[in-house]
């Protein structure tokens, strides 16, 4: 049974999860549709960085990734057993 603590993270979580999502999409597909003069544009970053932010922490989080996976393949190889077909060659 989560906790009260568990519950208020996980509802912050999402909160700010929605809240980026709303953001990011309203920056990417509603903004370059409004016009250049508009307010609204001084709430939001040049268009260029809503493709460059995504790729550039995608690229990241997939070397994190892989670097991680190397890591434990190169850990794991070490550590292998020999197998009962080489001990009679």
């Amino acid at each position: 049974m989560p906790s009260k603590q568990d519950k208020a993270i996980g509802a912050t979580l999402l909160l700010s999860s929605a809240s980026l999502f709303a953001y990011y999409t309203i920056w990417a597909l509603i903004m370059p549709f409004v016009d250049d003069g508009h307010p609204l544009h001084e709430y939001f970053p040049d268009r260029k960085y809503a493709i460059i932010i995504p790729v550039v922490l995608l690229l990241f989080g997939l070397t994190v990734v892989f670097t991680f996976l190397a890591l434990v393949m190169i850990k794991s190889n070490g550590t292998k057993k020999a197998s009962p077909i080489k001990e009679f060659i």
